[in-house]
């Protein structure tokens, strides 16, 4: 089956999260600010980290519901959709927002940035250094991103929140299994049983 395939910069304006360090300020206003750590769903449901920051120039780094933010360097293929109760928070450096220009659903577009497809698309696009993995926003802008239908889109965003919600269960019930296993064993030790 054919799809529509557009190059990133086409679905989405991209830009790059702030720079903390450039505008940290003990003095400054309290901000919120969405990182790395938070990117672990595919909604961002972590309240982000507080920072003070003075108040220049901030607002071309403020997230907005639908947007998707994804890791581009340190551990890579990360994305995450905002909610309403993140509007008006800050990008931070270790991240890029893609701020949806077409209609697109936004969960669909997270999946496919965190997905085994795209990982295989990336191989070639990985610049190495010491420490941390990059993809610079102008590689980001050239990624050939499919578009099937709106409906195909949804169907896609369900089937993953659906497997995600499956997943957090499971691992709810291993963690409920162990700590039923490590208060039998201190029980037994402790003769109480």
């Amino acid at each position: 089956m054919s799809h529509l395939v557009l190059p990133l910069q086409k679905i989405g304006e991209i830009f790059q999260g702030i720079t903390l360090s450039r505008y940290a300020d003990d003095n400054g206003r309290s901000e919120h600010v969405v990182s790395l750590s938070d990117l672990e769903y595919l909604y961002i449901e972590r309240n982000p980290s507080v920072v003070q920051l003075r108040l220049s120039d901030l607002e071309r780094y403020r997230i907005k519901t639908g947007d998707v933010v994804i890791s581009n360097r340190g551990t890579l293929l990360k994305a995450s959709v905002v909610t309403d109760k993140l509007e008006g928070s800050l990008a931070s450096n270790n991240v890029a927002v893609i701020r949806p220009i077409v209609q697109i659903n936004s969960v669909y577009l997270a999946v496919l940035m965190r997905s085994k497809w795209l990982e295989q698309q990336l191989v070639t696009l990985y610049l190495q250094s010491s420490t941390i993995q990059l993809i610079p926003i102008s590689q980001l802008r050239s990624l050939k991103i499919p578009l099937p239908n709106l409906e195909t889109q949804n169907k896609l965003a369900q089937l993953f929140l659906a497997t995600e919600r499956a997943n957090r269960i499971t691992l709810e019930i291993l963690d409920t299994r162990n700590n039923l296993s490590e208060f039998t064993l201190f029980q037994t030790l402790e003769g109480q049983q």
